[in-house]
């Protein structure tokens, strides 16, 4: 008859702490010696035994002395560790929001611990340029495109952008989104991705929208795109079919109907010098030469700020046109006619001036040009801040170019020239030469305007949405060509429902109307969104919702890029200029996506 093996069991277990379950129920491991002991035929005498050992006594006397691995380490579970990652994080956000250095990190983590000595989440603290730099590339940013993807979950429509810009020798392209957020702040645009790339040509361009948007699944939500004027991007003024970005993603995107919109300050740009370079008098060049005879010569300036006092006028440095900037020659010319009595009697006086400079100030029409270059020029500088207003609307701008372009057209119509010029045109024999020659330029300027502003008249249907404050004049009749529009682009819309809801809107625009005026003083997205956080439930505005989420993710120029070139040269200055590409894409992604997080 066989004899019962014994087990270790939890009795044992509890009476022998340094044991623990072995490779079988007969098997115990010693955790002290690592070894296994076989208690199934001798029980606990094999335990006694094994206990009673010189190795297992040694083995306790080292253990006493030394310490574990495991003890250097945290848990992952650690409310300090959490904690110091969480002002690890932070310190970077910050550091970022702040368009600090990495190498200011060098010192702040050591100060920190310095400072706050009492503080557990201080002393570990160990967050230097290169961690720094570490967390912003593989979790602040990252982060970022996460929250952004989140939110989109919930948003049918966005319109994407992009331009190019160098540095050296990389073509830097940031890849932005427009979405409408009812929820959030309305409009909000974001940098999904900035690459570079070998080359502008269209495929590569396209080629790159469409890949960043197919990472993120957002192919079938894009309804636009924005860019600038350039052939390269549309094709034209007629947007035709051929070897251009739009066309290519129409193609690429599957989307016969997609949108594009071209930058209304590039519009407005190219006008005014369209209809400036029709002038026999060059002006540009004369402004260009007369800041280059000036800029780096100490003993001139001087000279000139001698000739100011003589005249009685204050002195003011000449300011520096920029060529691919038309319109910073409006700053110029005013300074120019500010100055304008010093700077002829100076140049006048001078035996040895460059030709172009002394042939203008001997011209007795010169000043005149300059006024009405001065005078053009005012009423394209007075919209183009509007045009570049961060968030409007693609029929807000449109109403300011059709502002500039009545403005135009009327001053042609009745021939009008500023008093200005016509008293620096009086008696000259070439006054009425002149004169239509300033005309002409009126012409040359509204006949570009009006055949580039011409695709946004496509947005007519939508117009009903900009007169809230006028909403005794809205019947639904104005919403049927908008749902029309939208249902050949993709966008279904239930006319029953939106009528209901139609009517709900008025209700509420006329309650604003008596009780809160300042509402109809907000930009049209704020105004939209203020209506649907007014209402409980999401089935009382869902088709206002659709038609919204389509018509404000189109953005209604490129100026959103410019502002993304902005930041990047801040990141690159001569000072600092060894940060990688892909550094600098986590910097723009973090400083850009979480423009209203505040520190």
């Amino acid at each position: 008859m066989s004899k019962r093996k014994c087990k270790f069991t939890e009795v044992l277990r509890a009476k022998y702490p340094c044991f623990t379950s072995g490779r079988d129920e007969f098997d115990a491991k010693c955790s002290i010696c690592d070894c296994h002991v076989d208690v199934g035929n001798k029980g606990t005498t094999a335990l006694e035994r094994h206990v009673a050992t010189e190795k297992h006594k040694k083995m306790i006397r080292a253990a006493s002395s030394s310490s574990k691995v495991t003890n250097f380490f945290q848990p992952s579970t650690s409310l300090i560790l959490k904690n110091t990652h969480a002002a690890e994080g932070t310190l970077a956000f910050h550091t970022i929001k702040h368009h600090q250095s990495y190498n200011s990190m060098e010192c702040t983590a050591s100060l920190t611990r310095k400072m706050f000595a009492d503080s557990e989440t201080a002393k570990n603290l160990k967050c230097g340029k290169t961690k720094t730099e570490a967390i912003v590339n593989q979790v602040v940013a990252p982060h970022t495109i996460t929250t952004i993807i989140e939110t989109l979950r919930n948003i049918s429509c966005l319109s994407v952008a992009t331009d190019a810009s160098n540095h050296g020798a990389d073509k830097l392209f940031p890849i932005l989104i427009q979405y409408f957020n009812w929820t959030g702040n309305g409009i909000e645009t974001k940098i999904l991705d900035l690459q570079t790339l070998p080359n502008e040509t269209s495929l590569s361009i396209a080629n790159l929208i469409n890949e960043t948007l197919s990472t993120h699944q957002l192919t079938t939500k894009c309804v636009a795109f924005i860019g600038d004027n350039a052939n390269v991007n549309f094709g034209g003024v007629n947007r035709n079919p051929g070897q251009n970005v739009f066309t290519r993603l129409k193609e690429s995107l599957e989307k016969e109907h997609l949108i594009g919109v071209g930058c209304p300050a590039h519009i407005m740009h190219n006008s005014l010098r369209n209809g400036i370079e029709l002038m026999k008098l060059d002006i540009e060049s004369i402004i260009l030469k007369i800041f280059n005879y000036f800029s780096v010569y100490t003993v001139r300036t001087e000279a000139l700020k001698e000739f100011c006092n003589y005249v009685e006028i204050n002195y003011q440095p000449l300011l520096r046109h920029s060529k691919t900037r038309w319109l910073s020659l409006f700053p110029c010319v005013e300074r120019v006619l500010k100055l304008y009595p010093a700077l002829k009697e100076y140049f006048l006086s001078q035996r040895s001036i460059p030709y172009l400079i002394k042939s203008f100030f001997e011209n007795t029409t010169s000043e005149a040009y300059l006024w009405f270059t001065h005078s053009l020029m005012s009423i394209y500088q007075a919209n183009l801040a509007k045009v570049e207003e961060e968030h409007n609307s693609v029929l807000e701008i449109s109403k300011i170019l059709q502002s500039v372009l009545h403005m135009l057209r009327n001053r042609r119509i009745n021939n009008f020239l500023p008093l200005s010029v016509r008293e620096h045109l009086r008696d000259n024999d070439e006054a009425e030469s002149i004169s239509n020659e300033f005309i002409s330029v009126y012409k040359a300027c509204e006949d570009y305007l009006m055949e580039w502003i011409t695709p946004l008249e496509d947005f007519k249907g939508f117009e009903w949405m900009t007169l809230l404050k006028e909403n005794e004049n809205l019947k639904y009749d104005d919403l049927v060509s908008c749902i029309e529009f939208l249902r050949i682009r993709g966008v279904e819309i239930d006319d029953v429902k939106l009528h209901d809801q139609f009517c709900n809107l008025i209700s509420f625009l006329k309650s604003k109307s008596n009780e809160d005026e300042a509402y109809f003083d907000l930009k049209l997205h704020e105004q939209w969104t203020i209506y649907f956080k007014s209402v409980k439930n999401i089935e009382c505005f869902s088709e206002l919702l659709k038609i919204c989420e389509f018509y404000f993710c189109i953005s209604a120029h490129n100026a959103n890029v410019e502002r993304v070139f902005s930041l990047i040269n801040t990141q690159w200055s001569k000072e600092r200029n060894r940060l990688s590409v892909q550094s600098v894409k986590s910097i723009i992604l973090t400083q850009y996506n979480f423009t209203s997080h505040v520190m």
